[in-house]
């Protein structure tokens, strides 16, 4: 048998196939074709397979996935003192203070205190001279002695009367005896009993004067008084135990009528003179504590009290729609460094309590009008809490039930973010240097050590 060439293998293979060769041939492509059919299959169900075996384990790691934590601010629930107050403008004023004011147009005869100066109640601090009334006076005391002429004259004359209707009595029994004896006519005694009669007229005329005189005498010591009485109410006299604060005259001025002369005061007791809105005095009442200072930093404190609040409000003139109500609060004890006249902040505390638990008011939450906070718990989680409160400030609010001293509690969300029960809760990053800008400056800490 001679060997196959290549030649004959192209030749073969090109040549065209005859009935005989294809039944030879497909008994070898038919089980090619099948396995590679099921390789094709087994490969894709492979695919597929893997395919949702990693959508499983991903979706599965996604659920386990904890939520991110969210950074806050928390603080601890404490206890403390509580209050709510109003703060108001006053003037301080000692106790009793008052201004002395002229009574009628009036010149100063005398000052007899100076400023700052203890005056005892009952001493004279000004003696004043009202020209007027002196010159009234003056012509008073002059009436009064011509009034006083005029009663004695008339008692004299009430004397001579008197004298004369004896004489007429006198006349008249002896010219009954005479008439009685015939010596007399009835005329003659007719006269006499005229002459009597006269007599008796004209004694009760003289008492009738003598009393208006009398009456005359009787007012001029009432004038008298009377203007010797606004007379001494030209010297002006301390009412009380008190300090001069201040002389607003000298001798020789002339004050008109309700000038000011001068101001005392008591320095054991210090007053404040309050103008409270309408607002405010509503919610003021008597024996409420105050806290007085001085407006300014850092100023002294002083504790009072209120012990005045007036029933009615005043209508600024130059605002009328301003009205204010006064009241006057009074010190526990002098400050001995508050200047009278000068003003004062005061803060009138109108409810207070004592060692609360209390929270920030950012803290606190509103749903539907139940109250509640964030509560980190044990795990680090927020829960939601509700509470109920009871005194509330512009900064912290009371805290009746709910909490506990000492839980933590979310006081700071950041922007746009919501909290939800197991919410993980860290606490807000802080600028803490680099690892690099630490050594940088302990480097040169270092080097300016040596």
């Amino acid at each position: 048998m001679e060997p196959t060439t290549p030649e004959d293998f192209q030749s073969a293979s090109s040549a065209p196939f005859k009935d005989s060769d294809v039944d030879i041939a497909e008994p070898l492509e038919a089980p090619i074709r099948k396995e590679q059919t099921g390789l094709r299959w087994i490969i894709g169900s492979g695919l597929v397979t893997l395919l949702g075996i990693g959508g499983w384990l991903g979706y599965r790691t996604f659920l386990q996935t904890p939520p991110e934590s969210i950074a806050v601010v928390m603080a601890p629930v404490n206890r403390q003192d509580l209050e709510v107050s109003i703060t108001e403008a006053g003037i301080v004023e000692l106790g009793g203070q008052q201004t002395f004011k002229a009574p009628s147009d009036v010149t100063v005869q005398e000052v007899l205190v100076e400023e700052r100066e203890r005056v005892s109640q009952g001493q004279v601090l000004l003696e004043l001279r009202d020209r007027r009334l002196q010159q009234q006076l003056d012509d008073q005391l002059v009436q009064n002695q011509i009034n006083q002429l005029d009663l004695q004259r008339q008692q004299e004359v009430l004397q001579e009367r008197l004298t004369r209707l004896t004489d007429a009595e006198s006349r008249l029994q002896d010219s009954a005896e005479l008439l009685e004896q015939g010596y007399i006519s009835e005329d003659d005694f007719r006269i006499d009993r005229r002459s009597l009669e006269e007599a008796q007229s004209e004694v009760r005329n003289a008492e009738v004067e003598v009393t208006k005189a009398e009456l005359r005498v009787r007012q001029d010591d009432i004038n008298t008084a009377n203007l010797q009485v606004q007379l001494e109410d030209n010297q002006i006299v301390a009412p009380i135990d008190a300090i001069v604060l201040k002389v607003d005259v000298k001798p020789g001025d002339g004050v008109q009528r309700e000038g000011r002369l001068l101001s005392i005061g008591d320095p054991t007791q210090e007053t404040i003179r309050l103008q409270m809105t309408t607002l405010n005095a509503a919610n003021v009442g008597i024996g409420m504590p105050v806290r007085v200072s001085v407006i300014g930093p850092n100023p002294d404190i002083f504790e009072g009290r209120i012990q005045r609040v007036s029933p009615q409000a005043v209508t600024d003139q130059n605002n009328s729609e301003q009205s204010t109500v006064e009241a006057e609060a009074v010190l526990n004890e002098p400050s001995n460094s508050l200047i009278p006249g000068s003003a004062v902040s005061v803060d009138v505390v109108l409810e207070e309590r004592q060692n609360v638990l209390v929270i920030p008011v950012t803290a606190l939450q509103r749903d539907a009008g139940n109250p509640y906070v964030w509560v980190k718990d044990a795990e680090g989680l927020a829960q939601q809490r509700e509470v109920t409160v009871g005194l509330e400030t512009l900064e912290t609010i009371e805290i009746l039930s709910g909490l506990q001293e000492g839980d933590e509690i979310v006081v700071a969300v950041p922007p746009e973010t919501d909290l939800v029960p197991g919410s993980p809760l860290t606490p807000p990053e802080t600028n803490a240097p680099s690892e690099r800008e630490a050594e940088t400056s302990s480097g040169q800490q270092n080097s300016g050590g040596n």
